[in-house]
């Protein structure tokens, strides 16, 4: 039985190990391989001469056997089924791969952490990376063959007819989105539901490798990295709704479009070229907020950069780099989240939590519709400990009550929907007495208590604005969206809801039962839609007779005595909490009838310094 394979320490900082694969004929004989060293000094123009694998390790443990150097070192079974599939039948493969060419043993911290900061280099100076995906199925192979089909549409064609091949791509993009009528039906979610997609690490080795040196591949099918780009680029203008394309793709299409367009000659301004603005240099916010929804092992990866300090200490002074790079204060619509570990700045997100989605009701409205601070640019500094955010702005208000939430009925909406027909359809069907639709009714009927409570706070007095409480109650319900303004006014359905909500227990029950006798629909409960526009928020009632909401859950909720701030470069007000030496952020918040500049003041010499802690 062969001894275990320990590797030889590298003896220059700039030396790298190459695997030399041996060829078999037959797939299943046993892999035998040798390392050897180069140094990356000696190709400087990146002309190397082996292929760099990029896979995710799934979290499995070394268990397959390998040969090496005679003797025997464990691997994945994943990295395993890829040499297998990389081995060439009749002449030696050369390969850099991760955990066989970098000592992992618990003795080579040293030398880990120096290949680390050489990753970037080996991938860019290998001749080729092969993006491992993992083993084919049908259902893979299918997913491929429509990637395929979206990027062949600009085979032969010439960038003389660019927009019009653009117009191609989008509406054959379309036209898969079209047929599909549900989740499970989309044609691509095998291919954008594999883990290499959602790894951070995967990333560097993706985007630092020039682009037409990658290839895909799943088993023994084999595509073109600049296909995929394509075709995500495709679905990205037909704004495809299906699957996990966009939390796959994201970050990778960031850093590929940005890198391309400073690597080959007048790929900018070919990609600036576009009627849609599809290719614009990603703003480092961006970047961090693609990049949270990636799993790494470590924290620190969310930042693409290699670092042995504190994770507090690395996030940071990855958001100042952030907000001095961007020029603007939009990362602190991200600080708040799910969750978040302690001794982080508030202004700084907690980069290893996913964050809330564009999907989410508690969502800050980027570029949005709001003007809080008049559509002023931002202006900022940084303690000389780099611990405070300091802001220009105006404390204009305080939080002096905190209504219940709206109970969270999202979930458990979709679990009806998914044995079919809406939540309200089950209901009204009169579906299957089930533990599911018990609690549904159950939170369905705190959610009307938790409205009813909302709609007696915005009686407490005259609206500051001078509209009426009813019209203040009912844009805060919504944002002030507009297409909800306009639904809510509909066939005064908002009133017909309002004038239910105000009715006692006994008169409701009436007023029900008359419209059940009439055939009428019953408006005590909300619509669906506005229960999703008010869920995961609560309300609040200021010192100055506003009502707003605020996200909801938190870590950290808002509570009487927080400060209302308005900032200069931010649309939406802050939610803040006196601390000694400054604020905590909270959140950002909708207040009603400050949300256009109405209370930024009018001689600037009035605003003041916010220190966020």
């Amino acid at each position: 039985m062969p001894d275990q394979y320990y590797h030889t320490p590298l003896r220059h900082p700039r030396h790298i190990r190459i695997l030399h694969l041996a060829p078999a004929e037959d797939s299943a004989a046993p892999i035998r391989c040798q390392l050897d060293t180069i140094s990356l000094d000696d190709h400087p123009k990146w002309d190397g001469d082996y292929t760099a694998l990029s896979y995710a390790w799934d979290s499995q443990m070394p268990s397959c056997e390998i040969g090496c150097n005679n003797d025997s070192l464990l691997v994945t079974a994943n990295c395993e089924a890829a040499l297998r599939e990389l081995r060439d039948p009749s002449e030696t493969t050369k390969l850099w791969i991760d955990s066989i060419c970098i000592d992992q043993s618990r003795d080579a911290v040293e030398e880990r952490n120096t290949q680390v900061t050489l990753m970037g280099e080996i991938y860019k100076c290998a001749k080729g990376v092969v993006v491992w995906l993992g083993k084919s199925d049908i259902r893979i192979k299918l997913a491929l063959d429509f990637v395929m089909e979206i990027a062949n549409l600009t085979k032969g064609n010439t960038t003389e007819d660019r927009r019009h091949i653009q117009k191609r791509l989008r509406e054959k993009a379309q036209e898969i989105s079209d047929k599909v009528k549900r989740e499970s039906e989309d044609p691509l979610s095998a291919l954008f539901h594999r883990s290499w997609f959602h790894r951070m690490w995967t990333v560097q080795e993706s985007t630092l490798s020039w682009i037409d040196r990658i290839v895909l591949r799943c088993g023994n099918i084999q595509m073109p990295w600049p296909c995929l780009v394509i075709a995500v680029d495709a679905l990205k203008a037909a704004k495809y709704k299906w699957g996990r394309w966009k939390e796959a793709m994201s970050l990778q299409q960031q850093l590929t479009i940005y890198l391309a367009g400073r690597r080959y000659p007048g790929a900018k301004a070919l990609f600036d070229d576009n009627p849609g603005n599809l290719h614009n240099d990603p703003l480092v916010f961006s970047v961090f907020i693609n990049a949270r929804r990636k799993k790494s092992t470590d924290p620190r990866d969310k930042v693409l950069l290699y670092y042995s300090r504190p994770v507090e200490d690395v996030y940071r002074e990855a958001v100042i780099s952030c907000i001095n790079y961007d020029k603007n204060l939009y990362i602190l619509y991200h600080a708040p989240s799910d969750r978040r570990r302690n001794g982080l700045s508030s202004w700084v997100p907690d980069l290893a939590e996913d964050g809330w989605d564009e999907g989410d009701p508690r969502y800050g409205l980027l570029r949005s519709r709001f003007a809080a601070s008049g559509r002023r640019n931002a202006k900022w500094s940084f303690s000389e400990d780099g611990i405070g955010l300091v802001l220009v702005g105006k404390i204009v208000d305080t939080i002096i009550f905190r209504a219940d939430p709206m109970p969270n009925l999202d979930s458990i909406a979709k679990e009806l929907l998914h044995r079919g027909g809406s939540a309200r359809e089950s209901l009204s069907l009169g579906g299957p007495d089930s533990e599911t639709t018990a609690e549904y009714l159950r939170l369905n009927h705190r959610g009307y208590a938790v409205l009813k409570s909302w709609v007696e706070i915005s009686q407490w007095s005259d609206y500051p604005t001078g509209e009426p409480t009813t019209e203040a109650l009912q844009r805060t319900l919504v944002v002030d969206n507009p297409k909800c303004n306009a639904d809510a006014t509909k066939d005064n359905s908002f009133d017909h809801w309002y004038n239910t909500m105000i009715l006692g227990e006994l008169d409701t029950t009436a007023c029900a039962l008359r419209r059940a006798g009439s055939g009428s629909p019953i408006p005590s409960q909300p619509r669906e839609h506005e229960i999703f526009l008010r869920e995961k928020k609560c309300l609040f009632f200021t010192e100055n007779y506003y009502i707003g909401t605020a996200p909801d859950p938190l870590p950290v909720s808002i509570e009487p005595g927080d400060r209302i701030a308005i900032v200069r470069g931010l649309e939406m007000p802050l939610a803040l909490r006196p601390v000694e030496g400054g604020y905590r952020l909270i959140t950002h918040v909708y207040v009603h009838g400050i949300m256009y500049g109405e209370a930024w003041p009018e001689n600037e010499d009035n605003l003041e310094e916010i220190v966020l802690l």
